[in-house]
């Protein structure tokens, strides 16, 4: 079983641009209408090895925690299959955002 490790995030780490490049990326434009559903990291074949989950991703890059982001494996990680882009109730190209990240 994976340990869950939490820390605290502060407003001082965050990158109030960061969301804005992102969403400039051709499929990022609909970044913050993600909803935190989950679905995302449900359907994610290899979402169990990922530090950050797709959604716990999600949520990050519209925080602007740029750094946590970036370092993240879950960007490597990703097997661009499009199941959590094609599940998403509110239409994320999440696998386009990846590929931004």
């Amino acid at each position: 079983m994976k340990a869950i490790q939490q820390t605290i995030k502060y407003d001082a780490e965050r990158d109030r641009e960061f969301p804005k490049q992102i969403m400039s990326h051709p499929g990022g434009e609909r970044l913050y209408s993600c909803i935190q559903c989950g679905t995302c990291s449900a359907t994610c074949p290899v979402s169990i090895y990922m530090d950050h989950t797709p959604r716990q991703l999600m949520a990050l890059t519209r925080a602007g925690f740029k750094k946590d982001v970036l370092s993240s494996v879950t960007i490597w990680l990703c097997a661009s299959c499009y199941a959590c882009t094609v599940d998403c109730p509110k239409e994320i190209k999440i696998t386009d955002i990846m590929y931004a990240l």
